[in-house]
């Protein structure tokens, strides 16, 4: 089953499913009353008991399967039958109904194990984070939804410094659980709606729909200090993200994160440990490309400078003379 055929499934409520099932099985039960015993249509019981299974769950189905077996009895309460035992119909009954439940159940460890397989195509299996593929499904319609009703659009690109040292020194496991770490500590730290995604070995993506320049810049300074409280004594390990707003994209996704990545060139270029964003025009290149690659490190720095509080007559000359 495919994440579209997962999404209707949902959308789906479970009562009127169940409604529409019973429905389905009375109907059938009719039929099956005015056929008579010299037709069989036992068959067709399990298209309501699949669809119940299928988009509800199990108990559904069950439930459903007990309501056909006795629809199927109606025949022998509502019409005289001679039979050599008078248990010959009840035992009948029990082994459709043990038919019916078979069915249920194959279906519903079928669902369960598709959709478990629909959600490893699209995550990261050691994060939990969206792979870079459902990234890309999910960026490109939120730049389409951004651009057609001009809404705002963040994307932040992350890189975690000096991820070779901690592999070096702790072992792959370790760098394994600071991976967790990460994709956990954002999760935490961000609204159910935005997008987070590993895009790289040490890399992760970050898309923040209706997000504009002043709440990236809050988001950012957040996202920073908690990751940096969740490495603290436990991994040589500070990160350097670089991040752009856009309002009303008429851009695409991929280029959005070039312009991201290389502000977090620029980020590492001065140092590490700090973020760089800026806003784009709405063709996704002017601001970033019309600054020169000393320009965004300097104004790295700055960035950096202000967090631990210590002066950069550097960075800070950069900045004024482009006032």
């Amino acid at each position: 089953m495919n994440h579209e055929t997962a999404s209707s499934r949902q959308n789906l409520r479970p009562l009127h499913v169940v409604a529409g099932a019973v429905a389905m099985v009375l109907a059938i039960g009719m039929i099956d009353y005015i056929t008579g015993a010299q037709v069989s249509i036992a068959l067709l019981y399990l298209a309501p008991i699949a669809f119940a299974t299928w988009f509800v769950s199990l108990r559904a189905g069950l439930l459903l399967c007990g309501l056909a077996a006795v629809v199927r009895l109606q025949d022998f309460w509502l019409t005289t039958h001679s039979f050599s035992h008078p248990l010959i119909p009840y035992w009948n009954g029990v082994v459709e109904l043990g038919f019916f439940v078979v069915v249920a159940w194959i279906l519903s460890r079928l669902r369960s194990t598709t959709e478990r397989w629909a959600v490893l195509a699209r995550t990261d299996p050691l994060t939990g984070a969206l792979n870079r593929r459902a990234f890309t499904e999910t960026g490109e319609r939120e730049v389409a939804r951004a651009e057609r009703y001009h809404r705002s659009l963040s994307l932040a690109y992350l890189d975690i410094d000096d991820f070779k040292k901690v592999n070096d020194e702790g072992g792959h496991d370790d760098g394994d659980r600071l991976l967790v770490v990460v994709a956990e500590t954002l999760a935490r730290n961000l609204r159910a709606f935005d997008v987070i995604a590993r895009y790289g070995g040490d890399e992760f993506v970050l898309l923040l729909p209706e997000t504009g320049a002043k709440a990236a810049e809050m988001v950012l300074e957040k996202l920073m200090d908690a990751l940096r409280s969740a490495v603290q004594g436990r991994w040589p390990a500070s990160f350097s993200i670089g991040a752009v707003t856009v309002e009303g994209p008429r851009t695409s996704l991929d280029r959005l994160i070039q312009q991201a990545d290389k502000l977090v060139y620029a980020a590492k270029q001065c140092g590490k440990d700090c973020f760089l964003h800026r806003q784009l025009s709405r063709s996704g290149t002017s601001d970033v490309e019309s600054t020169s690659m000393p320009e965004l490190a300097n104004h790295s720095r700055l960035h950096s400078a202000l967090r631990l509080g210590k002066p950069d007559h550097d960075a800070g000359a950069v900045i004024q003379d482009r006032r």
